[in-house]
């Protein structure tokens, strides 16, 4: 027998869906509990009533949108690509579609407002749901790395040079669609700009 959600778990999975778009879409110190709430058209304390505070439902948001990633990336993880560098662009694909925006300053452009507690929280969502599933593609044999830098060093240097990804100001040469903008910055990621 399937039960039916109560009122107040429909509420929760209410505030949640669009603090997650607004977060998304402008940030933690961008959005306000009060824009969530007009959007929902439910008062503020309705929020508060559910997550306490900003900060949790923030990071409520991103545990959510974190756990997807990895969910998504690991699928892609159990595949096998023609070329790994095929792989590669199809991981980074999961993180342009669950985010609108830079996901590395999203998280950590909140830390110098969050309590300790939230920015240890958030930190570990990152290196779980996003340089994990990165850094596991860079530790197989098919991706030769150079000497002295390790799958987490390549993973985590990976998802901080995504930005351009996140504004049509930074398309390079003329590219058109998000597949073609991807492989062209992994193709300067991974091979830099000079011949050898």
């Amino acid at each position: 027998m399937v039960t039916k959600p109560s009122k107040s778990e429909e509420t929760y999975a209410k505030i949640l869906e669009a603090a997650t778009v607004q977060f998304l879409l402008n940030g933690y110190a961008q959005t306000t509990t009060r824009e969530i709430a007009k959007a929902l058209k439910i008062t503020q304390p309705a929020i508060y009533h559910h997550f306490g505070d900003k900060e949790t439902l923030f990071v409520e948001v991103i545990k959510r949108v974190g756990n997807q990633v990895m969910t998504d990336m690991m699928a892609i993880l159990d595949q096998t690509y023609p070329q790994p560098v095929d792989q590669l662009v199809a991981l980074t694909e999961v993180i342009i579609t669950r985010h609108p925006r830079d996901v590395f300053s999203l998280i950590h452009g909140s830390f110098d407002t969050l309590s300790p507690q939230h920015q240890q929280e958030l930190g570990m969502v990152f290196g779980r749901n996003y340089v994990m599933p990165i850094a596991q593609f860079f530790s197989q044999e098919v991706v030769p790395l150079r000497e002295g830098i390790d799958s987490k060093m390549a993973s985590s240097f990976f998802i901080t040079s995504l930005s351009p990804l996140f504004s049509d100001f930074h398309a390079l040469n003329g590219t058109t669609t998000m597949h073609e903008r991807i492989q062209q910055l992994l193709d300067l990621i991974l091979y830099g700009l000079l011949n050898r």
